[in-house]
């Protein structure tokens, strides 16, 4: 019976991972420069001490879409920074992210990493405050046999209570077990570890409860993919604010998506359905600036005054 069960379960998230997958390799988008939307004069100079964060797979739906779906929802109708995956644009049109900063009146920045269905599939970054600079990681690549696509990361930099933040819109490969998900993720720590700000780093990553043989059956495991990449991140000196999230996936009960810090104290995170628009949840956390450390008081040597070493 037990097995029965079992081998029922596995039938269940076959079909869910198979449903939302093209068979064959994902091609590469025509143009695949950053697209960047501005609006006229900014909602705001600089995002406050205080700001809300939202990561959200849109699932390929246009911006009037998920924007509907977000504004009926109180908990992310007021989000000051938004990453998205799984953004669509069709031929050399407008991108969903676009439309969706022309909607709002905020920045948008926005990479197509492949092409599949007819359209560019990518990430974006979209802020009240100005965007003043936007780069690609391009990600290791890994062959899952279906739905395999080229991966990368957008960085941007915007202004937050008078100092530069950088910010990341991650979106990792699917079907990864976990030694494969960390080798695609350590180019981004290894990115960010490098920066001298305050860091973001937010998005999809894909982690679920499986370890995947030959990249399409799932098997359970006793560690569940988003406590590794958690040991992993924190490895690197980021906090995982949001790791008691729940569930960000409407299937099956995956915390598929996920948000990294470093120089923010978060006070309140949680999910949002934003009428369910995707089959994600949007995940959102409010956060503020962690104060400046204090430096030690000077020290006297040899009748000089000498700053403490840092």
């Amino acid at each position: 019976m037990l097995s029965l069960i079992f081998m029922r379960r596995i039938s269940v998230v076959v079909a869910v991972v198979l449903s939302a997958c093209s068979f064959g390799l994902q091609g590469i988008p025509k143009a695949h420069e950053i697209e960047s939307t501005f609006p006229n004069k900014p909602i705001a100079n600089e995002l406050p001490k205080q700001f809300k964060v939202v990561a959200f797979n849109i699932h390929k739906e246009p911006a009037k879409t998920f924007i509907t779906g977000m504004k009926a929802d109180r908990a992310v109708r007021d989000s000051d920074l938004i990453m998205l995956e799984e953004v669509p644009r069709w031929d050399d049109k407008c991108s969903a992210a676009c439309d969706a900063g022309k909607l709002l009146g905020y920045y948008a920045v926005y990479a197509p990493t492949h092409h599949a269905e007819g359209k560019d599939i990518g990430v974006a970054i979209l802020s009240k405050s100005p965007i003043t600079s936007a780069r690609i990681i391009e990600l290791p690549w890994n062959d899952v046999h279906f739905n395999a696509g080229r991966r990368a990361t957008l960085v941007v930099t915007t202004q937050q209570a008078g100092r530069p933040i950088t910010v990341y819109g991650v979106h990792l490969e699917n079907r990864l077990s976990p030694s494969d998900r960390k080798r695609q993720m350590t180019p981004i720590l290894e990115d960010a570890k490098r920066q001298n700000t305050p860091v973001i780093i937010a998005g999809d990553f894909n982690t679920n409860p499986f370890y995947w043989v030959s990249h399409w059956l799932p098997l359970p495991t006793a560690g569940h993919q988003a406590t590794v990449l958690e040991g992993l991140v924190r490895s690197y000196g980021f906090d995982t604010p949001v790791a008691e999230s729940g569930p960000t996936h409407r299937y099956i009960g995956m915390k598929l998506d996920a948000i990294y810090t470093r120089g923010f104290a978060t006070k309140y995170f949680g999910t949002a359905h934003a009428r369910d628009v995707s089959d994600h949840l949007a995940l959102w956390a409010t956060m503020s600036s962690k104060p400046v450390p204090m430096r030690e008081p000077a020290r006297m040597a040899n009748g000089h005054s000498v700053a403490a070493a840092q």
